[in-house]
This record gives structure tokens, C-alpha cells and sequence, in this order.
């Protein structure tokens, strides 16, 4: 939802952290940018989780992480 609010700018890299992110998903763009930009760190070093639920918690922390730049 934030990739979309900031306007779906494309990502600066193609290279992709997580393994369970395939570069066809359709939110494949928005997870490298959100990476890119400090917003998110995955669920870990190489995963990413996009089937997992959000917390109200995590969701306050993009926010504040994507507004704080």
C-alpha cells in the first residue's frame, strides 16, 4: 500500500534478498523498493513472508519508516 501512495516508482536494483519472492509476483517491485528504502527488512535475512499476516504493529512501523525520510 505504500509503494502505491508513493506512486509505484520502480526499484533501483533487480536483485532480490528473498528467496520466497519470485520476480514475477506482482508485488515483487513494491518489496524491492520497500527494501530499498528501509521500510522493511523481510521476515528474515532471505525471507520475506508475503503469504504472513501484517500486524497492526508492523504496519506502524512502515509507516513511520517510509514518512521518516
Amino acid at each position: 500500500f505504500l509503494w502505491r501512495a508513493m506512486g509505484c516508482p520502480e526499484p533501483a536494483s533487480t536483485e532480490n534478498p528473498f528467496t520466497d519472492v519470485k520476480a514475477d509476483a506482482y508485488y515483487a517491485n513494491a518489496v524491492l523498493w520497500a527494501v530499498e528504502n528501509g521500510v522493511t527488512t523481510g521476515a528474515s535475512a532471505t525471507t520475506f513472508d508475503p503469504a504472513g499476516d501484517c500486524t497492526r504493529g508492523q504496519i506502524v512501523t512502515f509507516l513511520y519508516r517510509c514518512l521518516s525520510k
